[in-house]
């Protein structure tokens, strides 16, 4: 129930909670009267319903016990550090991708890419650096049950929407070793990169991602970070004990 609420949707009523789980209002008015006594509901003067800082409580604490985000803390600062730029880590979370941590960038104009995205922050998988370099990994039938589910709304004039388009994208981004570029499809001004973590078996379980403001980094600059962004990625690996779990499955 506490998913329905969204940045989209903020204030939502029994009738629209029921409708989205598929529930009765009756149920979904005891659920929600429920979770409004437990402090992670609030209920405003109109009746209907919007999530309390509470909720908050939940994320950082699930986050915090993430072995993924632990193992990324240090290799995110330190690709932060070194480039100036905004580094995050992000899982596939449905059809978008979830920011599960970031380290904002220091450099002038950084804060014009960084606006609406925190911890938590999730985006369409099409339009973003992070979610293409997941897509683009994923062995081939989920990949494709993936995009059959896909939406592909457009978030600006330069956000891909055609699925054909999507998968030649997709394409060239294993062609090019497992660097994905967003340039100006998520949101006007904002230009990133990722490459995904990958485990033994070649599955990609996270991707580490660099944005900047395209008025002050040119694709080609950044593109030109691809290196320092697949080094962290694969340093989180290694913290992960994903490679050296690798070479024992291939020694065995």
């Amino acid at each position: 129930m506490l998913t329905c609420f969204t940045a989209e949707h903020p204030v939502l009523g029994i009738a629209d909670m029921a409708d989205a789980l598929d529930l009765g209002r009756s149920t979904t008015h005891r659920y929600a009267t429920t979770l409004a006594t437990l402090g992670y509901l609030e209920q405003g003067p109109s009746r209907k319903y919007r999530l309390s800082s509470r909720v908050a409580d939940i994320g950082l604490a699930m986050l915090d016990s993430m072995p993924m985000r632990r193992a990324a803390r240090e290799p995110l600062r330190e690709l932060r550090a070194r480039t100036g730029r905004t580094a995050g880590l992000a899982v596939l979370w449905g059809t978008e991708v979830a920011y599960i941590d970031r380290w904002q960038g220091s450099r002038q104009g950084q804060h014009v890419v960084d606006g609406g995205i925190g911890l938590g922050t999730r985006v369409p998988v099409h339009c973003a650096a992070a979610g293409k370099a997941l897509l683009a990994r994923l062995p081939a039938a989920e990949q494709q049950a993936l995009i059959t589910e896909l939406r592909l709304t457009r978030r600006t004039p330069k956000t891909i929407t055609a699925k054909t388009a999507l998968r030649a994208e997709l394409e060239r981004i294993v062609a090019e070793g497992g660097v994905a570029v967003e340039d100006g499809e998520l949101s006007a001004g904002r230009r990133a990169i990722a490459t995904a973590v990958m485990d033994p078996e070649g599955r990609p379980v996270a991707a580490v991602e660099l944005a900047a403001p395209a008025q002050a980094c040119s694709r080609k600059e950044l593109v030109g970070l691809g290196a320092k962004v697949t080094a962290t990625a694969d340093r989180i690996a290694d913290a992960l004990d994903f490679h050296a779990q690798g070479r024992r499955v291939q020694d065995g």
